[in-house]
């Protein structure tokens, strides 16, 4: 009799370890994510199946602050495969007012059984603001000499410039010919094909001719919600140029003690050219006519020589994750985290020309890999030796006073001075 309960008690617990086994299901914590007063966000959410059998359907429970708890039942398109995952996509209205909301998400129920997964739940915030930041979206396009079709992306991205200026950053992300920079080719793995681009790092990839960057950018200028935005300047820290002191100063349009964001550098260059095959573009446009409007590709040779290059990303620092320490996990709505970073260049043989080099900053969600703003200098200040700081001063000080060529002056006019080693500016 005895062996007959043991028996029994055997199987019962291998049952409950197969179901347990077969139905499991653990979502993972979604982040925060920001939406304007009287709009709705969409907030993927990555769900991971835990058991053996494929997960068809499951039944979430979301919680809100000062809400009722809501259950749905959610039906799969393509069901998750053991030990993979997949993302299902909730909606979430904006507060009535500006605040953060903590949102709780449950898996209750997987395939209509109960979900034995130890980890069921997983959070986010939904953040709503009343005001919405001006974003400055970032193009990457890829691109090479040797790709017959990169001719399109190249007028895309003159076209562009030439439409949004300094409203939209690009970079010309090079593989596989003369101007390919090492920094930048994790990227290129985003991609399906050349050309193509990617807009604030998204995960769809689009074929990078004019009409669509103008539909791309525009949509990201008006539709995007930013959690904060990015300036840039950039200063020579020698005569020599081998190095660039970058400052930046960003802001956030909310508070947290526990943000996850960081900021990365990547230098551009225009006007680069040079002989010989290896810079002759290759051009499937030329005579096809389907790309008459693309006058000059259209009526250009299969291989085009003499071509400048614009945009073209020569060197970056932290481009995909950013630098450590670079965004304090700490701070407060509105204020403003200041952050300087010194880029070696004397190694970066690919720049021809320093005088035509754009540097960016690019304000980085290290959780979900998103751009969240980016910012591009117009110029790279000279270096001026002894000048630290520039200050305002209605008077200058009583100490000995040189002009901006370095010479000794007995009185101060109007006028910008050095004084004590800063640069100071006497009204």
């Amino acid at each position: 009799m005895m062996k007959h309960i043991t028996l029994f008690v055997a199987l019962f617990m291998a049952c409950c370890c197969y179901a347990q086994e077969k139905y499991s299901a653990y979502p993972s914590d979604f982040g925060t994510h920001l939406v304007m007063k009287g709009k709705t966000v969409d907030v993927p959410i990555t769900v991971t199946n835990a058991g053996t059998k494929d997960i068809t359907s499951i039944v979430y429970v979301l919680t809100s602050e000062g809400e009722a708890d809501v259950q749905k039942q959610v039906k799969l398109s393509t069901p998750i495969k053991s030990g993979k995952s997949s993302q299902i996509t909730l909606t979430f209205n904006a507060s009535s007012e500006a605040c953060k909301s903590i949102k709780t998400f449950t898996i209750s129920r997987v395939n209509t059984l109960t979900n034995k997964s130890e980890q069921k739940t997983a959070t986010g915030n939904i953040i709503t603001l009343e005001e919405k930041p001006v974003v400055t979206p970032l193009v990457e396009e890829f691109t090479g000499t040797w790709c017959g079709w990169c001719p399109v992306g190249f007028d895309g991205m003159e076209r562009a410039h030439e439409e949004f200026g300094k409203r939209a950053v690009l970079i010309a992300i090079h593989h596989g010919d003369v101007m390919q920079a090492e920094e930048f080719q994790h990227l290129v793995n985003r991609v399906g094909g050349f050309p193509s681009a990617i807009i604030d790092r998204k995960e769809n990839d689009f074929y990078p001719a004019a009409s669509e960057l103008k539909t791309q950018i525009n949509n990201e200028i008006k539709e995007r919600v930013a959690a904060g935005t990015i300036e840039v300047n950039a200063s020579w820290t020698s005569k020599a140029k081998t190095a660039i002191k970058i400052s930046t100063k960003t802001q956030f349009v909310y508070s947290d003690d526990n943000a996850n964001y960081a900021i990365g550098y990547a230098l551009t260059e225009d006007g680069m050219k040079g002989s010989g095959s290896d810079w002759a573009q290759n051009n499937n446009l030329s005579h096809n006519p389907s790309y008459k409007n693309i006058e000059f590709w259209y009526n250009g040779p299969s291989k085009v020589t003499g071509v400048e290059f614009n945009h073209v990303g020569v060197a970056a620092w932290g481009l995909e994750d950013g630098i450590d320490g670079s965004v304090s996990p700490t701070f407060h709505k509105d204020e403003e985290l200041s952050y300087s970073y010194t880029a070696n260049i004397s190694g970066k043989k690919l720049i021809q020309n320093k005088n035509k080099l754009n540097v960016i900053a690019l304000l980085i969600n290290r959780t979900t890999g998103a751009i969240v703003n980016v910012a591009e200098t117009s110029t790279i200040d000279d270096y001026t030796t002894g000048i630290e700081d520039i200050e305002n001063s209605t008077k200058p000080a009583e100490n000995a006073i040189y002009d901006l060529a370095g010479r000794k002056v007995q009185k101060a006019p109007k006028g910008i001075y050095i004084i004590n080693g800063k640069k100071v500016a006497v009204n």
